[in-house]
Parts: C-alpha cells; structure tokens; sequence
C-alpha cells in the first residue's frame, strides 16, 4: 500500500511541475491583431540625424486568442502601454502576465512575443522608432 501512495504522489507531482515549468511555445505567425495607425512622424525635418526615421504611435487590439509570432526589436525600439484585457508578454524562458496601466520596452535586445489567453480582447498602444518609408 505504500508504495502505491508514493507512486501516486510521484506521478501527482510530476504532473504539476510539468504543468508549471512548461515552455510556452510561440505562435508561428501573427494572428488575431487590429493595428489602428494614429501616426507615423518623419523626423529628419526637426533632427537631422534622424533622417530616414518616424515615430509611429499604434493602437493594437489583441483578440482573445491572438497574438504575435516572436520577433526582435533590434531595428525598430517602442514603448508600450496596456489599455485594457490582459496579456502574456514571453521573453525566452520568463512570462510576465500584463494589466491595465503596465508598460514595457522594446530596446535592441528584445526578442519576444505576445499572447492573449483571455476570454475578451486586450489593447495596447505601442510607439516604436521605425524606418521612414
């Protein structure tokens, strides 16, 4: 009898530890996003250095469900800001669940991606330095 007990307590704790140690995996494609544009600034008129880049402020509806395939940041840095829902924002092997007023950044060593798990669309507004096209 106790070695059932130990067995069933083996196979009960391995079963949660590879429930809570699981990696994510990322979507292989981008789905499930609405991007409004509210603006794309040139910059090269006010800072000559800058010529060739625009600041670009985005609204972006995550549906539940969707999310982002993993990409870098390393030519196009942001700032973004949780409007609404919840999201999970995966950086390697570290999930961070995001809210309501969160905000994180996306400098050239940010290789992540986004995922909303919930049950009713999240909204962000990214802002990111991007090519002028």
């Amino acid at each position: 009898m106790r070695n059932i007990v130990k067995a069933a307590l083996f196979a009960v704790t391995a079963s949660v530890a590879t429930l809570v140690f699981a990696k994510a995996t990322a979507p292989e494609e981008t789905a499930g996003l609405d991007a409004e544009l509210y603006y794309n600034h040139a910059l090269g008129s006010q800072i000559a250095p800058m010529e060739g880049y625009a600041l670009r402020g985005r609204k972006i509806i995550v549906e539940p469900g969707g999310g982002t395939a993993e990409h870098s940041h390393a030519d196009r840095p942001g700032i973004v800001y949780v409007l609404e829902g919840t999201l999970d924002e995966h950086r390697g092997d570290v999930k961070r669940v995001v809210v309501p007023g969160d905000t994180w950044v996306e400098d050239a060593d940010t290789v992540h991606w986004i995922q909303n798990t919930s049950d009713k669309p999240a909204a962000i507004l990214a802002f990111d330095l991007v090519q002028d096209e």
